[in-house]
């Protein structure tokens, strides 16, 4: 055996009971003498947020939690970066990423879906946000599965990564009837990610100004491609 093979042992942390109706995160967390920075963090995130009560999801290489006040100085240089802001109205300044927060806070706040932090683990580093928008499309209400990597992260396969632990999340445990994305028809890359996670073309509209693609997936769909 490797020494680097002989240097890691596995920890699972289950949290299960409680309330029938909220669902409970089952983390599993690779420990290695070879990161012990990256160990420390990724347990500090995750028994932080057990601990709280708080819904994390994991992915290979990513963490996703609740946002809190204190991300504000990571996701402000972010927000304010054209590459990272591309397909929207434009940058925001840090009053208005302040807003942005505040707003995604309250909404976990109150109980519905809302916005994870997106932290990769081997960086140990907030990268962005994926989760879920509450979104008037044709006057209709829809939750949106959206999100935003820092461009330094992209064409790495994580977007899909997050989209897809925020898509089993909102059929398995939210128990959503369906989602969207919203997808300008020149941004490629984004479709390809709706499409890589199940999502079809729905209708095309204008939404706050731009053509867009709304990308649907329901809970049918998916749970017949998932057994569930």
């Amino acid at each position: 055996m490797h020494l680097r093979e002989a240097s890691r042992t596995s920890v699972k942390l289950d949290v299960s009971g409680g309330v029938a109706s909220r669902a409970y995160s089952s983390v599993s967390v690779g420990m290695s003498i070879m990161n012990r920075k990256s160990l420390s963090l990724c347990l500090y995130v995750v028994v932080a947020a057990i601990l709280s009560g708080e819904m994390i999801l994991e992915t290979p290489r990513l963490i996703l939690r609740p946002f809190r006040e204190e991300d504000l100085d990571l996701l402000a240089p972010l927000t304010a970066n054209p590459d990272f802001m591309r397909s929207s109205l434009g940058i925001y300044s840090r009053e208005q990423t302040a807003a942005f927060l505040d707003k995604v806070i309250n909404w976990q706040h109150r109980g519905p879906p809302s916005q994870f932090a997106v932290v990769h683990r081997a960086d140990n580093r907030l990268i962005g946000y994926c989760g879920f928008l509450h979104q008037q499309v044709d006057a209709t209400d829809e939750i949106e599965i959206a999100y935003r990597l820092d461009p330094d992260y992209w064409s790495r396969g994580l977007a899909t990564e997050a989209v897809t632990a925020v898509r089993d999340r909102a059929f398995r445990n939210l128990k959503l009837t369906r989602v969207i994305s919203l997808i300008h028809p020149d941004n490629l890359p984004s479709r390809r990610v709706a499409e890589k996670n199940g999502m079809k073309i729905e209708k095309k509209t204008v939404f706050r100004g731009f053509p867009t693609l709304v990308f649907v997936i329901t809970r049918e769909e998916w749970s017949a491609a998932h057994g569930a």
